[in-house]
C-alpha cells in the first residue's frame, strides 16, 4: 500500500524509496476514526508505561503514538502485530470497522516522516505533532522496545520534522489544534474575540496553546480554570488571564461567550448538566470547544439550547487542514521531504551492506593468511624480515583487489 496524502489538495508523495521491509506501523487517526474510536485508545502514563515493559519482557519491539488525532504502533522485524492491535481495540470495546490502516517497509518511513512534519494533521503543519513523536520514542527507547533500525528512521524522522520547521515557510508559520479552535471561534463575532468572556478549562499543553492564541488576538477577559492552582496561577500569570479555582466554574461559564476545555481527563468532566444551566436565561450562544481526546464534555450537550458544541472533528470539518497553506510552501516541504528520505535510504543502504563488506575482508585476510603460509612452506630459508615483506605483500594484495569490490557493493 502506497501512502497518499490528502488533505484539501494535498500532492502525492512518492513510494519508490527502498527501506528494509521489516519497518511497520499500524493504528487508527482522525483520517478513518471519529473521535468516539480515537478516545477509547487514550492511555494514561501509568498504563503506558506498563504496556510498554509487558513488550519489553516479551522481547518485542513496539512504540505507541498516541495523540488526540491517532494511536499508531510501530515495530520492527518478520512478526506481524497487526493481531495484537486488535486484541487491543477488543480489549477496549472498539469496533474498528473498516478504521485500521496498515503501512509497511517504505510506505511506513514515509508515513512517519509526513506525521512528525505535522504533514498528517488535521491543522497542516501543527507544532505539537514532532513533540508528541519525540517523547513516544523516547519512551520506548527508555522501556528498551525499540530496535537499532527503529532508532535510525525515528531519529531521522525527528530531524526532518526539525528541518521543517525550521527551513521552511511552513515552519516560519507554526499552526496547531489550539490555534485553530481560537481561529474559528473568533469568526463567530465580527468584532472578533478582544472583549468576550472566554473560560480555558485545563492546565496542559493544548490549554497553553489556547492562551498563547487567545493573548494573540489581545483578549482581555480570559478566566483560567484548572484544579491544580499553582499551574493554573504559572499559566495565567503568563497569558494575561486570570486564574480560578473548580468552584468557580459553573458562575463562569453563565458569563462566558466561549469556553474550551482541554485537560487530560479521562472522562467528561463538563456535564451536559452544567452547560443546561449556563445556557438558562441566554440571549446568545455559548460556544463551547472540547479539544480532548477522551472528549471532556458530555456530547448530550449537543441537544442542549443556547450552547453550540464542538469537538475535534467539528474543527476537522470547519478548518480545512490545508486552508490558507500556500502552494509553494507545500512544494517546499516535499523538496525537502524527499532530501531526507534520500539521505535515509543511503544511511540504512550502508548498514544493510556492512555484515557482507565485514564479511569479504574476513575471507580477505583467510586467503591471506593461506597463501601466505603456502609460501613460507616452500621459501625456508627466508629471513624473519623476508617473512614479514611476503607478509605484507600478500596483504596488500588483497585489500587492493578487495577495495573496488567494496566501493562497488557500497554505491549498489
Amino acid at each position: 500500500m502506497s501512502l497518499r496524502i490528502v488533505a484539501c489538495g494535498g500532492g502525492m508523495y512518492r513510494s519508490d524509496v527502498s527501506y528494509p521491509a521489516s519497518f511497520h506501523v499500524v493504528g487508527v487517526s482522525h483520517h478513518t476514526a471519529a473521535v468516539g474510536v480515537r478516545e477509547q485508545f487514550a492511555f494514561t502514563p501509568a498504563e503506558l508505561s506498563e504496556l510498554l515493559e509487558r513488550e519489553h519482557e516479551a522481547g518485542r519491539s513496539a512504540l505507541l503514538l498516541t495523540t488526540c488525532n491517532r494511536c499508531e504502533l510501530y515495530w520492527t522485524g518478520e512478526a506481524d502485530r497487526e493481531a495484537w492491535f486488535r486484541d487491543l481495540a477488543h480489549a477496549r470495546g472498539v469496533d474498528l470497522n473498516g478504521a485500521l490502516v496498515r503501512f509497511d517497509g517504505a510506505d511506513a518511513v514515509r508515513h512517519l516522516f509526513t506525521v512528525a512534519a505535522g504533514l498528517d494533521s488535521q491543522i497542516l503543519g501543527e507544532s505539537e505533532i514532532l513533540g508528541q513523536v519525540r517523547r513516544a520514542y523516547d519512551g520506548a527507547r527508555a522501556a528498551g522496545t525499540t530496535t537499532r533500525e527503529m532508532d535510525i528512521v525515528f531519529s531521522a524522522a525527528l530531524a526532518t520534522g526539525r528541518r521543517i520547521r525550521h527551513d521552511t515557510l511552513l515552519g516560519r508559520h507554526p499552526s496547531s489544534v489550539s490555534s485553530a479552535a481560537v481561529d474559528l471561534a473568533a469568526r463567530a463575532w465580527t468584532d472578533g474575540l478582544g472583549y468576550r468572556r472566554i473560560v480555558v478549562v485545563g492546565a496542559g499543553e493544548a490549554a497553553e496553546g489556547v492562551l498563547r492564541a487567545l493573548h494573540g488576538l489581545r483578549a482581555s477577559h480570559v478566566a483560567l480554570v484548572n484544579r491544580n492552582p499553582g499551574r493554573a496561577a504559572v499559566l495565567a500569570t503568563a497569558w494575561n488571564a486570570t486564574p480560578y479555582g473548580w468552584d468557580a466554574l459553573p458562575e463562569l461559564l453563565a458569563a462566558a461567550a466561549v469556553v474550551f476545555v482541554a485537560t487530560g481527563a479521562s472522562r467528561p468532566l463538563v456535564s451536559a448538566r452544567l452547560l443546561a444551566q449556563a445556557a438558562a436565561g441566554r440571549t446568545d450562544e455559548l460556544l463551547t470547544m472540547d479539544l480532548s481526546v477522551p472528549r471532556n464534555v458530555d456530547p448530550e450537550a449537543r441537544a442542549i439550547d443556547g450552547v453550540r458544541l464542538l469537538d475535534l472533528d467539528d474543527l476537522q470539518r470547519l478548518c480545512c487542514p490545508a486552508a490558507g497553506a500556500p502552494a509553494a510552501a507545500l512544494a517546499e516541504v516535499e523538496r525537502l521531504l524527499e532530501d531526507e528520505l534520500q539521505r535515509l535510504e543511503l544511511r540504512l543502504r550502508g548498514q544493510a551492506a556492512g555484515p557482507r563488506l565485514a564479511a569479504l575482508h574476513r575471507l580477505g585476510s583467510e586467503v591471506a593468511e593461506q597463501e601466505t603460509a603456502w609460501a613460507f612452506s616452500r621459501l625456508e630459508a627466508l629471513s624473519e624480515s623476508d617473512r614479514q615483506v611476503v607478509k605484507e605483500m600478500a596483504d596488500r594484495l588483497v585489500r587492493r583487489v578487495l577495495y573496488p569490490v567494496s566501493r562497488s557493493l557500497r554505491e549498489e
